[in-house]
């Protein structure tokens, strides 16, 4: 529980990690899958390429920064996730249903800003 994963420069690879761990980075992988079971702090993508995670228990929050098409398939356990996105595209979460199968979710990567008078205002742009 006090262990920290780190995967670094890893290519067509499949990872698993059992246990309880207090977090994971996965950095500069391409076509990378990660599966793990608990989560204390984070999961954390950096600099990464078509990788898949998918969690089997507890994740309070993963973070994903320039990384380019990621899929993340989250459990019942985990659907109370924070999800922190930066210079990405193409992430998608998957999530269970009371039948078994999985839906799939994209993550907004335009937003549009305005001035409010006060302030500004951002908001996510489905449709262009």
């Amino acid at each position: 529980m006090n262990q920290a994963v780190q995967v670094f420069q890893c290519n067509d690879c499949l990872v698993v990690v059992k246990g309880k761990v207090n977090a994971i980075t996965v950095d500069t992988c391409k076509k990378t899958s990660i599966v793990f079971d608990d989560l204390v702090s984070s999961m954390e993508f950096i600099n990464c390429d078509r990788i898949q995670a998918q969690c089997m228990g507890k994740c309070p929050t993963i973070s994903v920064d320039k990384t380019d098409g990621a899929q993340l398939f989250l459990c019942k356990d985990a659907l109370d996730v924070q999800i922190f996105s930066s210079k990405s595209s193409e992430i998608n979460v998957s999530v269970p249903q009371a039948s078994g199968d999985y839906v799939e979710f994209a993550v907004p990567e335009q937003f549009k800003t305005t001035w409010t008078g006060k302030g500004i205002h951002t908001e996510c742009v489905d449709k262009m």
